[in-house]
């Protein structure tokens, strides 16, 4: 069972998850038109206000990187949830918890613990203004040599309230978070050049641009380049081979296939003179693909594209 679902849900917490930031001093009598009871006598709770998915966890995905100076920041937001907003600063404390992360893990498997030296967090003091409900946690990550292919854990709890008065909430009060990472070749791409034809007829016209290239594993690529009824492209990198081609150190051959007609396509890497399907990073760090491919159906469509990445 899910380690959020085994705490205890108390009526009082039940209740306090009708309130949000957007509530001012005063009773609540009615939200959204419907009449409620009075919240008032309930007690101050502090939370990370960000409400997780069915399966427990809330989610940030970065990209991948070479570069391992590279931060991505983002920010989880602690509140207070209560009657009324506080005359007074709160300071809460949040730290990092592998201890509540490693029971998530050893009952989901396929997780495994984020590394403690891919991210900058280990405990924090925010303060809760006087008056104000919400503040905000950054923290700073970071992707390199992290794979695509990997599903990370990484938990972070409340665990102390300058205030006597104000409790740490039950439920709430831990985050357990899934960090995913893309792949190096994520993003969206241009089109530099691209030739498309079925015997002698020129097609080109049915390319679209820009493209997106989505992550489908550390190698895998899924386009959504399409050409009238075909499917999307499915490009897997070879990266454990590296070679020059056509001057371009650090280059790397791909294979493609069309999603959805298999059978029908055929991988040209050598056409009049030219070398194909192979990708290389460029010196601001942007990834070209140069593309063969052809299908065949009704008739052979031959297709020729570079792409580079904006």
């Amino acid at each position: 069972m899910n380690t959020l679902r085994k705490i205890f849900v108390s009526i009082t917490a039940i209740a306090l998850l009708f309130l949000t930031s957007c509530l001012d001093d005063k009773d609540i009598t009615e939200f959204n038109g419907v009449m409620n009871p009075d919240y008032a006598g309930s007690p101050n709770i502090v939370d990370f206000n960000e409400v997780p998915n069915s399966a427990g966890y809330i989610i940030r995905t970065f990209p991948g990187t070479v570069d391992p100076n590279q931060s991505y920041p983002t920010n989880f937001r602690v509140n207070l949830s209560s009657p009324f907003q506080l005359d007074h600063d709160i300071q809460v404390t949040v730290s990092l918890d592998d201890e509540a992360a490693n029971k998530f893990i050893a009952e989901n498997p396929g997780f495994k613990l984020f590394p403690s030296n891919k991210h900058d967090f280990l405990s924090t003091v925010v303060t809760i203004p006087a008056g104000e409900r919400e503040v905000e946690l950054p923290v700073n990550f970071f992707s390199e040599g992290l794979s695509a292919d990997d599903k990370f854990m990484m938990a972070i709890s409340i665990t102390e309230v300058s205030d006597p008065n104000v409790m740490i909430s039950g439920n709430f009060g831990t985050h357990y978070i899934k960090v995913g990472v893309t792949n190096l070749f994520h993003g969206v791409y241009d089109v530099d050049a691209y030739w498309l034809y079925r015997g002698s007829t020129d097609y080109s016209f049915l390319a679209k641009t820009p493209v997106n290239f989505g992550t489908l594993s550390s190698r895998g690529i899924l386009t959504n380049y399409t050409y009238s009824a075909w499917g999307n492209y499915i490009i897997t990198v070879d990266l454990d081979n590296t070679e020059t081609i056509e001057g371009h150190e650090n280059a790397h051959r791909f294979t493609v296939i069309v999603e959805g007609s298999e059978d029908a396509s055929e991988q040209v890497d050598d056409y009049n003179g030219e070398v194909w399907n192979y990708c290389y990073m460029d010196g601001a760090g942007k990834w070209h693909f140069k593309l063969c491919q052809i299908l065949h159906g009704s008739g052979p469509h031959f297709s020729a594209n570079w792409y580079h990445q904006q």
